[in-house]
């Protein structure tokens, strides 16, 4: 959403008494015009006089509040005649050292209050007119911040899909450069964020939702991670990953206080994190038989989903921890529960979720694992990394054992040949005519 500029003809004084004759021409009664009059005349004198006194600007300043509280008119107007009165009106208002004040008004009246109601694209008007004011203010003024929060209300109400499909694109773009041009608090930051991931579940777009629910949990300092607010967010945030058949990454999670804070007052939940995070589909079964989801603020709806995702993760995790990097179809099926003939299904899955990586060998009845991704990064997958590269290293330091030894032994064995041949020459040199060569004295086909 760049920056940019209304390019429209006329003096404040002029084009006020324009919209507010159209005002009164929407409304009938209204009097706008003729309320403004006293007001239009100083402006028009100190434009005469080419004067900025503080008169002129507080006769303009009187004439837009005047206007503006009868704005609300406008959302009546027609279609094609709806924008233009709009980018008046905001023209206006751009002369206004209050701007920011006004303009809140208007964000009001476009999101709360129908626009073009006879027309099919009231919302699409509301939402062009608010990018509008949006793209006019500067780059740092925190009034966009309040603009954008308008423009996500109005998707929302209205579920105007193609909007959010235009604006996604730009949202991993630009959000970050806004939080910094606006400066906002932790507070703000976190409702923006939030609010996104609001109309994002709205849309469907239930990826994106978690995205920015985790950046609304980075907002939270850990001095009020235990708070009523925070520990709300916290839980819709770990709900939300459970739920979600994509989220097989916790690490976020786990590195929450947010969401370790929730060990106080949601302790099931975080155990049924736990489970997810590091244990199997038995130990999610045990769980599950102690436990309903409907007391954890989990749709029971969401019982298959679950159930999927722990066999997902329990084979990840299988394939993960296999010194040899091959796990029979003996050992999947039984971690996840499933008859031997359902096995190359759920490996199949497995690579398509993304968590690991292979081929399946129906003659050795085998998984060959090739990459197998983990739940959570930390201290034990750190250990299991190291374990893996002592064992390459000990098998590195065998074949360079095995080199150095087949190196010696061909440099005796060379040697010792030469040295029982007569005059140091061998058949080859006599077939050459007699024509000595230079021994090599070594082959180097390794390093120390």
């Amino acid at each position: 959403m760049p920056v940019s500029t209304l390019l429209i003809e006329g003096s404040f004084a002029e084009l006020a008494e324009e919209l507010a004759q159209y005002l009164d021409t929407l409304d009938e009664g209204a009097g706008i015009a003729n309320s403004i009059e006293s007001e239009l005349g100083q402006i028009r004198e100190a434009e005469s006089q080419e004067t900025g006194n503080t008169s002129g600007q507080k006769a303009k300043d009187d004439v837009l509040k005047k206007i503006i509280t009868k704005a609300t008119t406008l959302n009546k107007a027609p279609e094609r005649e709806f924008s233009a009165a709009y980018n008046l009106l905001i023209n206006l208002c751009l002369q206004s050292p209050a701007q920011e004040g006004f303009f809140a008004r208007l964000c009001q009246y476009l999101s709360d209050q129908p626009v073009a109601p006879n027309s099919t694209y009231g919302p699409s008007l509301a939402i062009s007119t608010l990018t509008t004011i949006f793209n006019v203010l500067p780059l740092t003024s925190e009034a966009r911040y309040h603009v954008f929060l308008a423009i996500l209300k109005v998707i929302k109400a209205t579920n105007s899909a193609q909007a959010f499909e235009a604006l996604v694109p730009q949202l991993e773009q630009n959000v970050p450069n806004w939080l910094s041009a606006w400066q906002l608090d932790e507070e703000d930051a976190q409702n923006l964020h939030t609010t996104i991931a609001d109309v994002a579940t709205a849309q469907g777009f239930h990826n994106l939702s978690y995205q920015y629910l985790l950046k609304a949990l980075e907002t939270i300092p850990p001095k009020a991670a235990s708070e009523e607010d925070s520990q709300s967010l916290a839980k819709r945030t770990l709900i939300t990953a459970l739920t979600n058949p994509s989220i097989t990454d916790f690490t976020p999670l786990t590195a929450s206080d947010a969401i370790q804070a929730l060990r106080k007052t949601d302790n099931d939940l975080i155990e049924l994190l736990d489970i997810f995070t590091s244990d199997d589909y038995e130990e999610y079964s045990r769980f599950i038989s102690n436990h309903s989801l409907s007391s954890l603020d989990i749709p029971e709806s969401a019982e298959d989903s679950l159930t999927t995702k722990i066999r997902l993760l329990t084979l990840a995790s299988v394939a993960a921890a296999s010194p040899d990097r091959s796990v029979s179809y003996t050992d999947i099926a039984s971690s996840l529960k499933v008859p031997d003939e359902d096995v190359e299904i759920w490996v199949i899955d497995t690579i398509r979720a993304g968590l690991v990586e292979g081929k399946l060998s129906q003659s050795k009845q085998q998984f060959l694992v090739q990459r197998a991704t983990y739940r959570v990064f930390g201290e034990k997958q750190w250990g299991e990394i190291q374990n893996r590269l002592m064992v390459w290293r000990r098998s590195l330091e065998g074949v360079l054992g095995v080199v150095r030894s087949e190196r010696e032994r061909f440099a005796r064995e060379g040697v010792s040949g030469y040295e029982d041949r007569p005059n140091g020459y061998d058949g080859q040199q006599r077939r050459q005519g007699g024509r000595r060569q230079q021994q090599p004295r070594e082959i180097d086909i390794g390093g120390d």
